[in-house]
């Protein structure tokens, strides 16, 4: 994730939160430098795990909120020997507003009460487009740190999901206005790649349409018990063969393109996505069947360690475990 950069930082923030949780009496002293500049006590310091990315993360967050009360105990406790510099605490906050995007994507991203297909698009675009921008920034830190984490990025999430970019299309409040934002600002507007990428994702999004609506429009053949019956079914039929043929198929959208050419809802308003296609199922049917398929696509699973974990949880008899 880059930290390589920041180690030295890191290391003395990571001493300093080890010494001020090493006794009560400096964790006393530092209480006091914190009523000093009127600082939540409550918020606390937290240790980090140092092979997991996100707790270094909440490390330093943490760390740089009391970032003022670790320089006035430096002045009046000689033995603590770690408190970094004004560069460094400057460094370390680049670096916790950049993880910050990690962290609140991941966040998001591991989220099991709601659908997060429709959330991927954007946190991906979003932080593709901060790399982008980091790495052609003045600065020589920011600008090896974005270096280093864009090949990882690029291992991983280059390839845009096409499916997965459909998915904040039935999102109300983006559709594809948000797709074609999206890849303008990372491409530019004018770039051929936009088109590109916008088209690939339309003839995507259509075909697979066109998929739901087929197998909506097959009806399997009734058997009449009677002739009377059969001859007005008939008749019946024509008629609807007709009408399709002679009004239908002239230049009526499908619901697709109905709900594309609808206003966008509220960017800020707080919807359950599912909930708005279940509202919708009688207006948009096939559409409603997709986009359920869709958005049920879950961003991504349980960790692995939490599979071999007794901890917090209810052992059943459909759940196998590793006992201590």
């Amino acid at each position: 994730m880059g930290l390589k950069e920041i180690d030295v930082v890191v290391d003395k923030i990571r001493e300093c939160v080890k010494y001020m949780k090493g006794s009560q009496a400096r964790k006393q002293k530092l209480l006091e430098c914190v009523a000093q500049y009127s600082l939540d006590s409550k918020r606390g310091l937290r240790q980090d795990v140092p092979t997991r990315w996100n707790s270094t993360y909440l490390m330093l967050a943490s760390a740089i909120y009391y970032q003022r009360a670790f320089c006035q105990l430096q002045l009046s406790d000689s033995n603590f020997k770690h408190c970094p510099s004004q560069e460094e605490w400057g460094r370390a906050e680049k670096i916790c507003q950049f993880l910050k995007v990690f962290y609140d994507a991941t966040c998001i991203f591991s989220g099991s009460k709601y659908p997060t297909s429709n959330l991927y698009f954007p946190k991906v675009c979003a932080i593709q487009f901060l790399l982008n921008k980091e790495m052609n920034s003045t600065d020589p830190f920011m600008r090896r740190t974005a270096t280093q984490m864009m090949v990882k990025f690029d291992k991983y999430w280059s390839e845009h999901s096409v499916i997965l970019a459909i998915a904040v299309i039935f999102d109300p409040r983006f559709k594809f206005q948000l797709v074609e934002y999206s890849y303008g600002k990372l491409y530019g507007e004018s770039s051929s790649e936009v088109f590109t990428q916008c088209t690939r994702i339309r003839e995507k999004l259509f075909g697979l349409f066109n998929e739901y609506q087929s197998k909506a429009s097959y009806k399997p053949e009734v058997v009449q018990g009677n002739i009377v019956q059969e001859i007005q079914g008939e008749f019946i039929e024509d008629f609807d063969a007709f009408e399709s043929h002679s009004f239908v198929s002239s230049a009526q959208k499908n619901q697709l393109e109905l709900y594309l050419d609808e206003p966008r809802l509220p960017r800020n308003e707080n919807i359950d996505v599912l909930e708005y296609w279940r509202a919708h199922n009688y207006r948009y049917p096939e559409l409603a069947s997709m986009a359920r398929d869709v958005l049920s696509i879950p961003i991504s699973t349980v960790a692995s360690e939490s599979a071999f974990s007794v901890g917090g949880r209810v052992l059943d008899k459909y759940r196998s475990s590793l006992k201590p």
